[in-house]
């Protein structure tokens, strides 16, 4: 007797841990798995346009003038007397001057700009590597320890100049394309050199007078 009640409570013993284990299969399969986590989607980085005088500008071969939405890869051209900025936000700006055809690419923590022609400057923030370059190679880096601006000519037919001031030195000059200035529109270094011949020459008698002594009349 003592022998079939052991059988039977270790028949419902098993059965009772049978039951569990199914029981706890079917939880842990109906819960999420607590080490996968969703894929984390980086944030896009938008730039914004201005221009001087919200003059209209081209993007990508679009008309686009101050408050324009700038993507990374975007082709940005102006024309003799347009001046434009595209702000990246925590990345920095690049300043684009007059003539000027240039992708500007971006994305967390590196800020590029690949000029075609024209004039550029660029300000990286920290954390973020500034770069200029030309379709064939790249022409200079910030540090993203400091941050820092790299200015950029590239004209066709010349070799691309790098460094402080060139962006700025030729700004001025496409603007004023086909005005030479000074007197009669013949350049400042003409003009100068002509007033100043002009002085020279009106000086000159307090320098060096003239024999004012008459001659003495002749004799009879």
């Amino acid at each position: 007797m003592n022998l079939k009640r052991r059988k039977a409570s270790r028949a419902i013993a098993a059965l009772l841990l049978f039951s569990v284990l199914q029981v706890g299969l079917q939880i842990s399969f109906a819960e999420p798995s607590s080490t996968n986590t969703a894929p984390v989607v980086q944030q896009q980085i938008v730039a914004r346009l201005t221009t001087r005088n919200n003059q209209s500008i081209t993007i990508n071969g679009q008309s686009a003038s101050s408050g324009a939405s700038v993507l990374t890869g975007a082709t940005i051209e102006t024309g003799a007397d347009q001046f434009a900025t595209v702000n990246v936000g925590p990345l920095g700006s690049v300043d684009i001057y007059p003539n000027t055809k240039v992708v500007i690419s971006f994305e967390q923590g590196s800020l590029k700009a690949t000029v075609l022609n024209g004039c550029v400057k660029l300000t990286a923030k920290k954390n973020t590597t500034g770069e200029i370059a030309t379709e064939q190679a790249s022409l200079g880096k910030t540090d993203p320890a400091t941050g820092g601006v790299l200015e950029m000519c590239n004209r066709p037919g010349a070799p691309p100049e790098v460094g402080p001031g060139v962006a700025g030195a030729g700004a001025p000059a496409a603007a004023a394309a086909g005005t030479a200035g000074g007197l009669f529109g013949i350049g400042w270094p003409a003009t100068i050199a002509i007033i100043a011949a002009g002085t020279g020459a009106g000086l000159t008698p307090l320098f060096f007078p003239a024999d004012v002594t008459n001659p003495s009349p002749a004799t009879p």
